[in-house]
């Protein structure tokens, strides 16, 4: 589970900027909290601001330093690492980024971070939590200053000249055996994740033929069981990969050469058809019939469902933490509330997964559904330019208090400001 993450200079993070899925005391719906120990975990949090505000810049903060985490062991020496600091002041756009994440995994509890710019890893530090206290596993400063305690030295130091300035230690341990820093590393690796519209597709795909490769209908019975929950008049569907073979020129000729030249032997490419069917039930002449329907004829709403569903699957499975750029984009609000409900409710949730989400949609906004530090808020700075994040929480709203209205009569900040009398047109 992801306790807490924070960045600091990148994009339009200039200033440490902090997320936390911690609970403070409030006993609000804390029947859909997570627990660890003693510690109790939010299950979702819902992240709101005006557009260009820095939204989608936190949850590519996140993208960005598990990317790194994950490819640190494919870097080339001096290859550049690719991190964007904050670029609109003259000090900033020179310093490093930091990113800094807080979890568990394996029933331990760990505390990650590193201190990077474009070309070298300069800080990282790595500590489980035995009791209250951190533990130190290892630390590096000023790229390749490494300390370790009397227990993690006879190991770890041994991989020291195995690591390069612009890898991550953690990484390079790992490829390397240790398993001082498996579990650490291998949370990154497996159980958080994040997606936007790009991704969602090309994973629905993977899923779906590995589910089919292993003769597993449980994603289909999963994908009909949303779409029912949805109320689209789907009653069942059909994924096909097709493989077939065809005869490919090893180069393409000219055109002026074309039928003048002996015939060249040509390759054989394997070409791959995924396809999705779906079987629509209607009432015709009173009569219940069923049609098919291609899934790029479907509604962008249906088509968003069918890609959120292997996502959503493998979180509630495994305890994964996903994140989510625009969850309600083509959704109807009362999908998006039901989505996010699964997270909240036990029955469904038994395995601790987390939503972590961005949207536009105010109707969510209801302390019926959130407790209120699960809302979050991104304002920008216009003079600066600097993104700042803080939770609904800070307000210290009444539990009877409308959010929405609230929210749009710009009480908690993170509202666009629409001027159209001063603009010429």
């Amino acid at each position: 589970m992801l306790i807490q993450f924070s960045v600091t200079n990148f994009l339009s993070f200039r200033d440490e900027t902090v997320l936390s899925l911690s609970t403070n005391k409030d006993n609000s719906h804390s029947e859909n909290l997570l627990s660890f120990k003693n510690e109790r975990i939010l299950p979702s949090v819902a992240i709101y601001g005006a557009n260009a505000a820095g939204k989608s810049n936190l949850h590519k903060a996140l993208t960005a330093a598990i990317i790194m985490i994950r490819n640190s062991n494919n870097l080339q020496v001096d290859q550049p690492l690719m991190v964007t600091p904050f670029l609109l002041d003259s000090k900033s756009r020179f310093d490093k980024t930091k990113f800094d994440f807080i979890y568990t995994y394996n029933d331990v509890k760990y505390e990650y971070g590193f201190v990077l710019d474009s070309n070298n890893v300069w800080e990282e530090y790595l500590y489980e939590y035995k009791s209250s206290k951190p533990s130190l596993i290892f630390e590096r400063s000023e790229i390749n200053k490494y300390k370790f305690t009397t227990k993690t030295k006879s190991q770890l130091s041994q991989i020291v000249d195995k690591n390069t300035s612009n890898k991550l230690f953690l990484a390079t341990a790992t490829s390397w055996n240790s398993d001082l820093t498996r579990d650490a590393y291998m949370w990154f690796a497996t159980m958080i994740d994040t997606y936007d519209s790009q991704n969602l597709e090309d994973l629905m795909y993977t899923e779906f033929d590995r589910h089919q490769n292993n003769n597993d209908s449980s994603l289909n019975t999963f994908m009909l069981h949303l779409l029912k929950k949805a109320d689209i008049n789907i009653s069942n569907f059909n994924y096909e990969s097709i493989k077939r073979e065809v005869n490919q020129l090893p180069f393409e000729l000219p055109p002026e050469l074309q039928g003048l030249m002996n015939p060249i032997p040509s390759a054989k490419k394997v070409l791959e058809q995924r396809r999705i069917v779906t079987s629509h039930q209607v009432v015709e002449n009173g009569e219940k019939k069923e049609y098919p329907l291609n899934y790029f004829d479907e509604s962008n709403g249906t088509k968003r469902l069918f890609t959120y569903g292997p996502v959503l699957k493998n979180a509630l499975e495994n305890g994964r933490t996903i994140i989510i750029d625009e969850i309600d984009n083509a959704l109807h609000p009362a999908m998006t509330k039901s989505l996010i409900e699964m997270f909240q409710n036990p029955n469904i949730n038994k395995n601790n997964a987390q939503l972590i989400f961005n949207t536009h949609e105010i109707s969510l906004l209801d302390l019926n559904l959130f407790r209120r530090d699960q809302i979050y808020f991104v304002e920008k700075n216009n003079k600066t330019g600097v993104s700042d994040l803080y939770s609904l929480d800070e307000f210290s709203p009444r539990k009877s208090e409308n959010i929405q209205k609230g929210y749009l009569q710009g009480r908690y900040g993170a509202m666009p400001f629409v001027n159209l009398e001063d603009i010429e047109w």
